[in-house]
């Protein structure tokens, strides 16, 4: 009796071993297996001189991991896999290729929904290409392919995923323009927009764009956007131009457009970089970034804008009011500061005291740097 009560946890932990190595190999049984959707293609574009296509047949062929990985969607649900599927970065490694060779990598669906995943997450995350969640092939609307990235949004997980787009373009130049969203609209076509079961107001980014930005965008291939909560995304142009901005109801400003799933749509849009012009929401701003009061009235510090937008610094700035006249102002006429605020009309409007003293520029539409 006495033998058997010491050898007892031994043999408790052999069973227990033995129960977890057939556990390990029942959850990664099916990574090898031939599946229905391993025909399932997916086109690669910048990877080579010619487009070519891989199937998910060919994924699995590569070394694979599994990990565990958590994300938040935009209303609030958290998202929680245990992805098997090679590294974006194995599956590069044959062709002489690191992930860190890009400056985006876009990733895009059967439903259309892309979303780009920006250099400084593919300096520093895993990419998965994943086949399974917790060992068990996908659910057949994310076949064939999921892309997982831990550690970030969960609209960066693209599933359904046929499509990826390699892109090694140098950085975006900063803008050296500034539109503010609530004075251009006013003089722009307002369309009613059915979004949240709420019919609100939105303007055609084409009305905004071809309005007030500039006349050559031949140059401009992909658009940034920034929430207010953080989110940022690089969204294609043709994407951006065919979208609308709801400026009234829930969520307002808001970039949405029919055909997009709501997964593409931003809501508290802070601002747009399209080529060198940036769409700049003061109403998102005044939420979301510290205010600053000057004289009893309240707004954002001019420094906001710069610091925001990447606004290119400059001897002279331009200031334009919605009637189309200007002001050109110096560092020194600026005093090294400036308040962007509402009036009592609703209008923006900017004020500074600088070497010139008081300076007040009403219905404020828009600030350019000047060479």
């Amino acid at each position: 009796m006495k033998i058997f009560i010491k050898k007892l946890p031994l043999l408790a932990l052999i069973l227990f071993s033995i129960l977890f190595a057939a556990a390990c190999s029942k959850e990664n049984t099916n990574a090898g297996v031939p599946g229905p959707y391993d025909g399932e293609k997916i086109l690669v574009h910048g990877l080579q001189e010619q487009d070519f296509e891989i199937t998910l047949g060919d994924l699995k062929k590569l070394p694979a991991i599994t990990k565990h990985a958590e994300a938040e969607r935009s209303n609030g649900e958290v998202v929680k896999v245990d992805a098997t599927g090679p590294l974006l970065d194995t599956f590069l490694k044959q062709y002489g290729k690191t992930q860190k060779d890009f400056s985006r990598v876009r990733f895009t669906a059967k439903d259309k929904y892309s979303i780009a995943v920006p250099a400084d997450v593919l300096a520093g995350r895993q990419i998965i290409l994943s086949y399974l969640n917790k060992g068990q092939p996908l659910e057949e609307e994310m076949q064939p392919v999921r892309v997982v990235i831990p550690g970030e949004r969960a609209m960066y997980w693209v599933m359904n995923m046929i499509r990826m787009d390699f892109e090694t373009g140098g950085d975006q130049e900063p803008p050296n323009k500034v539109v503010f969203l609530e004075t251009a609209v006013k003089s722009l076509p307002r369309h009613d927009y059915e979004d949240l079961d709420s019919v609100d107001l939105a303007v055609k980014i084409s009305d905004l764009i071809d309005k007030y930005a500039e006349p050559d965008d031949s140059g401009v291939s992909n658009v940034f956007l920034k929430a207010s909560d953080g989110l940022q995304k690089n969204e294609t142009r043709a994407n951006f131009l065919s979208a609308f901005i709801k400026i009234t109801g829930p969520e307002a400003p808001k970039f949405l457009a029919p055909q997009f799933p709501q997964g593409m749509h931003i809501r508290g849009l802070l601002y747009a970089i399209y080529g060198r012009t940036a769409i700049f929401s003061y109403n998102e701003a005044i939420a979301s970034l510290p205010k600053l009061t000057e004289e009893g009235q309240e707004g954002i510090a001019f420094s906001q804008i710069f610091k925001q937008t990447g606004l290119t610094g400059g001897s002279k700035y331009r200031f334009t009011s919605a009637d189309g006249r200007s002001i050109q102002l110096t560092m020194n006429d600026l005093g090294g500061g400036g308040l962007i605020f509402q009036n009592e009309q609703g209008a923006l409007a900017f004020t500074c005291t600088g070497s010139s003293g008081r300076i007040n520029v009403p219905d404020l539409l828009s600030v350019e740097v000047l060479p």
